[in-house]
């Protein structure tokens, strides 16, 4: 990359667009299907590299974020990644965060989010809910179900 390559708008990183579905059986993210736990090789091969990896503060564990797609997942082994947060509000407290807001779409069964999360059953092989904080909704957590 030259010095003034920036100027050329075929040569700037491009942010990628995250589409996750969430179908009674499993989850997608664009396109490919997912299962928690999952790994990072996994997150990689569809997210591309974490832009960084932390580690948190007295334990064995590290973040993983991916700072374009405002996402990161937290874990003490990158083969066994419980849960994913995507971060719609980045001023909110919610630990380690990555620099960017999720832009992406989530999809319940083929409708937005906001209109089909209330249906979601407890025996799906995942969770997902929203983050409130003061009465908005600043991160959506997406991953395992401990109860199936």
């Amino acid at each position: 990359m030259g010095l003034f390559d920036f100027r050329d708008l075929s040569k700037r990183k491009k942010k990628g667009t995250i589409t996750i579905e969430c179908e009674p059986d499993g989850v997608r993210i664009n396109s490919s299907s997912i299962s928690f736990p999952t790994s990072y090789k996994t997150l990689k091969n569809i997210l591309g590299d974490a832009t960084r990896v932390e580690p948190i503060n007295q334990t064995n564990s590290k973040v993983y974020l991916w700072d374009e797609l405002g996402i990161y997942c937290s874990s003490a082994d990158p083969d066994k990644m419980l849960m994913l947060l995507l971060v719609e509000d980045n001023r909110y407290g919610l630990g380690h965060q990555p620099k960017n807001n999720f832009t992406g779409t989530v999809l319940i069964d083929g409708e937005a989010m906001d209109i089909s999360l209330e249906k979601v059953s407890n025996d799906r092989p995942y969770i997902i809910r929203s983050v409130i904080k003061e009465k908005k909704q600043v991160a959506i957590a997406l991953g395992w179900n401990p109860g199936i």
